[in-house]
């Protein structure tokens, strides 16, 4: 049975390091490789949600 943590950031945090440590390396470095590709994307479209809330 999987560990239910709290949603607040350290919650999301640990379980992402959780994640991340079960990852074989050739996945994690996939998972590196789609982050800076497309993180930056993804930060953008959060700001401009944000932005559209206020």
């Amino acid at each position: 049975m999987p560990r239910i943590r709290p949603t607040n950031p350290l919650g999301v945090a640990l379980t992402a390091y959780e994640l991340w440590r079960r990852l074989p390396p050739k996945q994690r470095q996939r998972l590196l490789q789609a982050t800076r590709k497309h993180g930056p994307r993804v930060a953008q479209a959060l700001l401009e949600r944000r932005r559209a809330r206020r």
